[in-house]
């Protein structure tokens, strides 16, 4: 049995290219899943990683600009 693959907090920011403080924060506020080892220690699985993915996709823009702006003369 291969073990599971975890991430600490430093690869993933680097993976996502976010700031470390922007990953803890995700996590404490319970936005992001991740496994905690004791008071300071976090980790992120692979399925975290894809479950982060797939939430945080933002879905495209509904509204499209039908009609032009023009410019006011004076």
């Amino acid at each position: 049995m291969t073990e599971p693959r975890t991430y600490t907090v430093t690869q993933l920011a680097e993976i996502l290219q976010l700031k470390p403080a922007t990953i803890r924060t995700n996590a404490r506020e319970g936005t992001w899943p991740y496994l905690k080892f004791g008071p300071r220690t976090i980790r992120f699985t692979e399925n975290h990683l894809n479950t982060i993915l797939t939430t945080s996709e933002a879905a495209p823009p509904t509204t499209t600009r039908t009609t032009r702006r023009t410019r006011r003369t004076r």
